[in-house]
Order: C-alpha cells, then structure tokens, then sequence
C-alpha cells in the first residue's frame, strides 16, 4: 500500500471516528468534495499545504496524521501472528479472527493471553467495517466480550483504559 493509499485511509478513519460526513469535513479544510473523495480513496499525491490543513482540521500535528497513516497497514497477518504465538509456545492462545482485531492487539501476558485493546478494537471496526463509534462499541460488547466465556482460559484479555 502507498503512502497517499495510507493516508487516504487514516482519513477516512479519523473522520469517521469524529462523526464528519465527508463533504462537512471537505468543506472544513477548503477543499472540494471530490477532491477529498479522491484523496480519501488514495487516488491524489496531494500537498504539504493540504496535508496541513487536514490535520488542523482533526486537532492534530501533520507528523500525528503521518503517524496515524503508518499504522494504517500492519505487517501481521493471521498467520503471522500465529506463527509468532507458535514459536514462544503459545500455540493454544486464542486469537479472534472475524473480526481479527490486529490493529488492536497490544501485547501479550505472561500466561500466553492476547492482549486487545477496547478504542482499538473500535477504531479497528470503524475503519473497516463502516461503523459509526456507537455502532462499533455496542458490536464489541455484545460479539465479542459477550463470547469470551466460551473462548476457555487462554481467551484474549481486552484492555479499556482508564481515564480521569
């Protein structure tokens, strides 16, 4: 995937995740709607002044909105990650895999559990699946973290932060 696909689709998952309809966040950063569906879809090699306004638009440093857009594709696979469980001896985690949350899994604990993290989990639908926050939260809670008890002692672990 190239950068501007990158970029195109931390776009689209930083708007969605804010609510903004494409063509009010078009008009936001004085850009014309289709302009923005092109960049959105990876189609535009588009300016530093453009990519400034984008992330001023979203609250954000241009290096954030690069940051977001690295992230966007992860190296990891299914298989990959279960190759890597297989090789440390942790061939009976359980890894979800429809929807395989990746993006969301941020480590591992000492007893072989999949850590996964609840907004990445989130982000993860939203950016993939078209669903709005709430959408995505009310999925999780009632898919997901609903089936762990069936999913026996090596089930994931998902992570919410606490905040303040």
């Amino acid at each position: 995937m190239t950068l501007q696909e990158k970029l195109g689709k931390a776009i689209v998952l930083l708007r969605k995740q804010r609510g903004l309809a494409q063509e009010k966040f078009a008009n936001d950063a004085e850009i014309d709607r289709r302009y923005m569906s092109d960049i959105e879809n990876g189609k535009r090699n588009i300016s530093i002044d453009v990519i400034e306004r984008l992330a001023k638009c979203f609250g954000m440093s241009v290096s954030e909105l690069f940051s977001v857009a690295e992230d966007i594709e992860s190296s990891r696979t299914i298989d990959s990650l279960k190759d890597w469980l297989c090789d440390r001896d942790y061939e009976d985690t359980v890894v979800m895999e429809n929807p395989d949350y990746l993006s969301a899994i941020v480590g591992i604990s000492d007893d072989g559990r999949l850590i996964y993290d609840y907004e990445k989990m989130v982000e993860h639908l939203v950016a993939t699946d078209g669903m709005d926050h709430e959408e995505a939260c009310e999925f999780i809670d009632f898919n997901t973290i609903g089936s762990l008890p069936y999913m026996g002692e090596k089930r994931p672990v998902i992570l919410t932060r606490i905040e303040d």
